[in-house]
């Protein structure tokens, strides 16, 4: 049994090595990149990284919606080209690293999906001057995301916006592992240029992101109005959060 990792990038120089070596080391069967015109040196450093085993770019298209769910599709389809039906995929973005996964669930033959949940790490005046895999405060709610799936025909990324893959009717799922994010707890400057991006290119996340300029670092509150916990407590089991799907924003 292999496990297979797939991401689509885009300008991830800063971080995409010590990604790509925290996800290579346990996804077995290599990693399968695929590239959404990166202007930086995110593309050679993927072509150097001995995780890499197959790798695409494409053309850059203006309908980001679409683009989500096409870049992960293609990369999806150049896993399964080499994955068999007791292999696993695994998708990750650049900005996220895993934490207590169990391992075991893997080698469960009724399992066809591991959900593990996903935690916002945010920049506070404590933590400025750090760089980004020393930062340790997120914000309490979590979104359980299926990052390990079983290899499977009915697997499919073909909506617009489109992160959770489509399972196979009556999969059976489990929960088994935490994931920390860094989007927004890259840096100062990397916040700046996601709301710019967001501005420019995505208009129904325009107006939420243009209100966050200027806005990276954090008062110890989330995004969604609540305190800010922290993740090893998280990792210890002395924090755990809310579920971000069943909760209104703003619960204290």
């Amino acid at each position: 049994m292999r496990i297979y990792g797939i991401c689509k990038i885009r300008n991830e120089e800063k971080i995409i090595w010590d990604t790509l070596s925290h996800w290579g080391g346990f996804c077995s069967g290599g990693i399968f990149v695929v590239d959404d015109q990166s202007e930086d040196r995110t593309v050679e450093l993927c072509t150097k990284h001995p995780a890499v085993k197959g790798m695409a770019s494409v053309v850059w298209s203006p309908d980001r919606e679409t683009a989500e769910y096409h870049n992960r599709q293609m990369a999806l389809e150049m896993a399964q080209e080499e994955a068999g039906p007791e292999d696993w995929i695994c998708y990750f973005d650049a900005d996220e690293r895993l934490y207590n996964f169990d391992f075991s669930l893997l080698f469960d033959k009724k399992t066809d999906a591991i959900y593990c949940r996903l935690y916002d790490i945010y920049i506070t005046p404590e933590d400025v001057h750090l760089d980004y895999c020393q930062r340790n405060l997120v914000g309490p709610e979590y979104r359980s995301i299926p990052f390990f799936f079983r290899n499977s025909p009915a697997l499919k990324y073909d909506k617009p916006d489109q992160r959770i893959v489509d399972l196979p009717e009556n999969a059976v799922v489990v929960f088994g592992g935490i994931v920390k994010h860094y989007g927004k707890g890259l840096s100062v400057e990397d916040w700046e240029k996601t709301c710019s991006y967001y501005i420019n290119y995505w208009p129904k996340y325009a107006e939420k992101w243009k209100a966050r300029q200027g806005k990276a670092v954090h008062d110890y509150i989330s995004d969604f109005g609540n305190p800010l916990i922290k993740f090893n407590e998280v990792l210890e089991g002395r924090e755990e959060g809310f579920p971000l799907e069943s909760q209104s924003y703003g619960r204290k």
